[in-house]
């Protein structure tokens, strides 16, 4: 009712709606379920979560808390959630700028196959986290950008590109520029959310060059041309057997570290040969392959999940 007293009032007294738009929320709900409130003794005092895990979990909470409309559940898990994936950014960004203390934004390089699909998936969610947020809906927004975060960026990209950054020349800055741009194309889609240590992230990483403060930088915009159909079919299929190989070699109790002494790739589709053939220093490198063969027809023990006609043998 609030909202409807506000309207009418300022209508009557300035002629026009206070306001364009009212977003409105449900009720905050403690654990068990019903409307948190003092009376009840079901609430949790703001300071307590600010003591615990800090203002950036207790934002990331509110944010995806709950969809637009709804009652909001308060859970201590989602907040716990928030301090985990902020311990992942940071460590992946602090990984990062240890490998770009030698970048030259100014010494060109070429991007190489997971460098495009890694560019071309992170705009897709620059224009999908916008429009979510345009639409106030910020739970979709935030577990956009998380959800790549973790487990594109962090998950595959990061340790698909590890050889490369620990090696030399072309290799290295294609891999430095696309994490140069992403980091902080990705810092910005969550600094709404999470100022504090996406400020933290930004002054040490950018400051220097870019401006003092991440808030002050303006909004990413949708970058049509960094679309890659082509790289994205290839790049998913060549992270998806980097997966499915470290899988294996997991289930065989092998070291993640310890070179494989053959593997040997099937496909039964020429575009699957392709794609495979084009990512075999990738696969090679990453997995720690001595010897790596990409073979055209049916074989191998292990079916790539999702990928039907494309299986492996070690």
């Amino acid at each position: 009712t609030w909202a409807y007293y506000l309207v009418v009032r300022h209508l009557a007294l300035f002629g026009e709606a206070p306001f364009r738009s009212v977003l409105i929320n449900g009720m905050v709900l403690g654990r068990d379920g019903r409307k948190m409130s003092k009376s009840l003794g079901n609430f949790v005092a703001t300071p307590e979560v600010f003591n615990m895990y800090g203002a950036d979990a207790a934002r990331q909470w509110a944010a995806a808390g709950g969809s637009t409309g709804f009652d909001v559940p308060f859970r201590w898990s989602d907040v716990e959630y928030g301090v985990r994936f902020m311990r992942k950014l940071w460590n992946a960004c602090r990984f990062v700028s240890i490998q770009l203390e030698d970048y030259d934004p100014n010494i060109k390089a070429e991007p190489e196959l997971l460098d495009r699909w890694m560019l071309s998936r992170l705009e897709r969610v620059v224009k999908a986290v916008t429009d979510w947020l345009e639409e106030c809906q910020f739970m979709n927004a935030l577990e956009t950008v998380r959800n790549f975060v973790w487990h594109v960026f962090c998950d595959h990209y990061l340790e698909a590109v590890k050889y490369r950054l620990y090696g030399g020349g072309e290799e290295r800055r294609a891999a430095q520029a696309a994490l140069h741009y992403a980091v902080k194309r990705i810092l910005q889609l969550l600094a709404p959310v999470i100022p504090y240590i996406t400020e933290e992230i930004y002054s040490y990483m950018y400051s220097a060059g870019e401006g003092d403060s991440i808030h002050l930088t303006p909004w990413p915009k949708f970058n049509e041309a960094l679309i890659d159909p082509e790289a994205e079919e290839k790049g998913e299929l060549i992270i998806s057997v980097i997966r499915d190989l470290r899988r294996e070699k997991n289930r065989r109790g092998i070291p993640l570290n310890r070179p494989i002494t053959y593997v040997a790739l099937y496909a039964e589709g020429e575009e699957g040969l392709e794609a495979l053939k084009s990512g075999m220093k990738d696969i090679k490198e990453t997995v720690k392959v001595e010897r790596l063969e990409v073979i055209r027809g049916s074989g191998g023990d292990v079916e790539v999940d999702g990928y039907p006609g494309i299986r492996f043998s070690i």
